[in-house]
């Protein structure tokens, strides 16, 4: 089963795929929620048991949406500075999952543990 990813990884994943199902909920667009939540959903699943390649795809992508984010944000923030704050809060929390993600050392460890190699 699972090669005993980091905790940090663990909560991010579940509080990621959290927010993914909350937005999916309440928000019109059910079909891009819903393919959003199922890709994040199988790269989670690669990531949680060591794979490089899934957590750099999870990188770029998480990468491009907190962008997407802060452009957002700039847009809305003369109309709604509360939902472009939002945005920015978000943009800053995947930035910070893309760090952990790219050159957090307890990633290389369990990467390195899971026995898959670098290419």
């Amino acid at each position: 089963m699972f090669k005993n990813p980091p905790l940090t990884l663990v909560l991010a994943a579940v509080i990621y795929l959290g927010y993914l199902t909350w937005s999916m909920v309440v928000t019109p667009s059910v079909v891009v929620g819903g393919v959003w939540l199922a890709l994040a959903a199988v790269l989670f699943f690669f990531v949680l048991r060591g794979s490089k390649a899934a957590a750099r795809i999870m990188a770029v992508l998480c990468g491009l949406s907190s962008l997407l984010l802060l452009l957002t944000a700039m847009a809305t923030i003369q109309t709604q500075p509360r939902g472009a704050a939002g945005f920015t809060v978000m943009a800053v929390l995947l930035i910070l999952f893309v760090a952990y993600l790219w050159g957090s050392d307890a990633m290389k460890r369990f990467q390195a543990r899971s026995g898959e190699q670098e290419r």
